[in-house]
């Protein structure tokens, strides 16, 4: 009888330690798929709508998540520094657009939000040198020459 009880305890307790492990992983499961941290496609969706919703520290940390799932993806370094820039957030924006910029030194929008960070903390030569690099990118020009060529003139919307 005694081994009986034993084994029925054991059991027990195995269908308990079972079922938890079970709920923890469905939990992580649904956690993941509820914040889209499984598909890095849906996290750039995300942060895009954000962004058009000028909802910058959702955008952040959308976007935080993001970088860490695709690190080589310049744009998503780049729509991370414009939310932090939009936040106030100058400085970590400027290393965000720095790593953008090492990834793929030819893009065009983080050159250009570059540039006007650049603006923001009075460097106009920077934001210059960022305009000719556009220029030389977009010799027809380009939309992003032209907004930033706006911003350092002083018409464009900030």
């Amino acid at each position: 009888m005694n081994v009986k009880s034993n084994c029925n305890g054991y059991n027990f307790y195995m269908k308990i330690k079972f079922f938890t492990i079970f709920l923890l992983l469905l939990s992580s499961i649904v956690f993941s798929a509820k914040y889209g941290k499984t598909d890095p496609d849906k996290l750039y969706t995300r942060a895009l709508n954000f962004i058009e919703q000028e909802r910058f520290f959702e955008a952040k940390k959308v976007l935080k998540a993001y970088t860490k799932s695709k690190p080589e993806d310049s744009f998503g370094w780049t729509l991370y520094a414009f939310s932090e820039r939009k936040l106030g957030g100058l400085e970590k924006a400027r290393g965000l657009y720095e790593k953008a910029l090492s990834l793929d030194a030819e893009n065009k929008a983080a050159l250009e939000y570059q540039g006007e960070l650049f603006v923001e903390l009075n460097m106009p030569a920077l934001a210059q040198a960022n305009l000719e690099k556009l220029n030389v990118l977009c010799p027809n020009s380009c939309e992003e020459a032209e907004q930033l060529q706006s911003f350092i003139a002083g018409t464009a919307v900030k």
